[in-house]
């Protein structure tokens, strides 16, 4: 299934970004380019990342802990 319509992005891909350790929406954004134009796939990409157990807010206190 079409996830992001502007860059023709499906679910797979997305998945397969995640599987290859893409661990947030930007890190996806960059290996398959879903997110990347209007963002508003970005709440299925970020679904996505949930079901594999990752989250933004995760990522995000890595990074801030690693500053």
């Amino acid at each position: 299934m079409y996830v992001c319509h502007c860059r023709a992005v499906t679910d797979r891909r997305i998945c397969e970004a995640i599987e290859s350790g893409a661990s947030d929406a930007e890190t996806v954004s960059r290996r398959c380019g879903a997110g990347g134009a209007c963002g508003g796939c970005l709440p299925a990409v970020r679904a996505l990342l949930a079901h594999y157990g990752l989250s933004e807010q995760a990522s995000a206190d890595a990074d801030f802990a690693a500053a």
